[in-house]
């Protein structure tokens, strides 16, 4: 659905250049381009946290964890409806999984949700911006002041979110750490699998020596629980050359979100949002689907099972407002290089469906 070969002429060419770039060059593992990108990346976020670029996000997640220190066995409060990525990062570490539900009205976990999944073990939250929409963390109440007040750590899953502001600052940088995918749909996408975390200085030199095995020095493991997790530099400059495109991808993705919004409600606030997914809550969602379909219209569920019911990851608490919002929820073709034509389509098929 997110078609990402669907590039302008411009982005296309900055994206061959920066692969001719380096498989012209003689360095095809770290160096100057994923330095160049962490330092890019860095100065796009509006923050003298340091980015430590890596494989994937779900790396990006682990090594997040693996650098807070946290007791043996601790349990992780997890979103309960962000396809599993957060809670299989804290199960690789040997922690808990507990799930927060979701308020029934904005979809988003809140401080009252997390602390309805509080428990003496508990240890961490990892709160997702899921499908691009920030979830308030900020202000008297919110889920921010709750977890310092409980001393808990914090990382923000921003996967879905590159690009997302909140009151002029970008979402990611309010907890511990934050984590970025850059897999090819996601709005940076790379060429391939790649990565990144963001954090201060000593934490992020504890994630540098995680993502190359644990070494401290070339060949010496240090640390326990390292990896080879290193960011590719075909990815990182393609992710370099890609950046100045962000924002105006981003806002295409809002416009059609929008147009998507006129006919149907749309999870999440329009203010709020850079549309990685345009998800609708419709009732009937499978009749819906299978409507759209026969119209030509494609569509996705993100995602169709909850954390509890992955058995894999040995998760416990319940989410009932989640499961509710899961069963209603449908994703909608949504990405920059979608034609104003098949936005067209695309709305049309839902006035006949679902009004």
């Amino acid at each position: 659905m997110a078609a990402p070969s669907r590039l302008g002429a411009a982005e296309a060419d900055a994206v061959r250049a920066a692969v001719a770039r380096v498989v012209g060059s003689d360095t095809w593992v770290g160096g100057a381009e994923v330095a160049g990108f962490e330092a890019a990346f860095a100065s796009y976020l509006g923050t003298d946290r340091e980015v430590v670029g890596c494989g994937n996000g779900s790396d990006a997640l682990a090594l997040a964890l693996g650098t807070l220190h946290l007791p043996a066995g601790a349990a992780v409060i997890v979103a309960p409806d962000d396809g599993g990525y957060a809670a299989g990062a804290a199960r690789q570490l040997g922690l808990a999984v507990r799930v927060m539900d979701v308020d029934p009205d904005t979809g988003v976990p809140t401080a009252a949700t997390a602390a309805a999944a509080d428990a003496p073990d508990v240890a961490a939250v990892v709160v997702t911006h899921l499908h691009g929409d920030a979830v308030p963390l900020s202000g008297p109440g919110g889920l921010d002041e709750w977890r310092r007040a409980r001393g808990l750590a914090l990382v923000e899953d921003c996967a879905q979110a590159h690009g997302l502001r909140v009151d002029g600052s970008h979402v990611g940088l309010v907890g511990d750490a934050a984590t970025f995918s850059f897999y090819p749909t996601k709005n940076l996408g790379a060429v391939g699998d790649a990565g990144a975390v963001v954090l201060p200085g000593p934490s992020a030199e504890r994630a540098r020596r995680l993502r190359e095995h644990g070494w401290g020095e070339r060949h010496r493991v240090v640390l326990p629980g390292g990896r080879n997790s290193r960011l590719d530099p075909v990815q990182a400059a393609v992710l370099t050359a890609r950046l100045p495109f962000l924002d105006d991808a981003n806002a295409r993705r809002r416009a059609v979100s929008a147009r998507y919004r006129a006919v149907v409600g749309l999870h999440g606030d329009p203010a709020t949002t850079v549309a990685h997914h345009a998800v609708a809550l419709v009732d009937g969602r499978d009749r819906v689907a299978t409507a759209l379909a026969e119209r030509g219209v494609a569509t996705a569920m993100h995602y169709p099972w909850l954390v509890t019911e992955m058995p894999g990851l040995a998760a416990t608490g319940s989410a009932p407002a989640a499961s509710g919002r899961r069963d209603r929820k449908l994703s909608l073709p949504c990405f920059p290089g979608i034609t104003d034509a098949e936005v067209d389509a695309v709305v049309a098929a839902l006035e006949e469906v679902v009004r």
